[in-house]
C-alpha cells in the first residue's frame, strides 16, 4: 500500500507542478474618474482608479488588497477634453512573458 502511494504521489507531482507554473495573464478593467488641475499646474489632466475587476467573466484578474499596481495610462485626448469626474474604463493586461498593456476602453458611460 505504501509503495502504490508513493506512485501516485510521484506521478501526480508533475501535473501540479505544471498546472501552477502555468499561470493565466492578467486582464482587469480598471474604472476610475478623471481628475483635473492640481497645485502645481491646473492643466494636468489625471485619472483616479477605484476598482479593478475582471475584464471578462473568463478572464483571471488577482489583485492581492494592497497590492501595487504600476502602470502608464496612454495618453488620449479623449481623457484630456472629458469633464472632471468623468468615470473612465481601461482595459489592463499582463502577458505570459511580463509585459503589460493598459487601453482606454470608454469615456463617460
Amino acid at each position: 500500500m505504501n509503495t502504490f502511494i508513493r506512485v501516485i504521489a510521484v506521478l501526480s507531482f508533475p501535473l501540479i507542478a505544471v498546472g501552477t507554473m502555468a499561470e493565466t495573464p492578467r486582464d482587469c478593467l480598471l474604472q476610475g474618474t478623471v481628475q483635473k488641475g492640481g497645485s502645481s499646474d491646473p492643466q494636468a489632466v489625471s485619472v483616479k482608479i477605484n476598482s479593478i475587476a475582471k475584464y471578462d467573466p473568463d478572464s483571471s484578474c488577482r489583485v492581492r488588497p494592497g497590492q501595487k499596481m504600476e502602470f502608464k495610462l496612454p495618453a488620449d485626448p479623449r481623457v484630456q477634453g472629458a469633464a472632471p469626474g468623468s468615470t473612465v474604463k481601461y482595459r489592463y493586461r499582463t502577458e505570459s512573458d511580463g509585459s503589460t498593456k493598459t487601453d482606454l476602453v470608454s469615456v463617460g458611460a
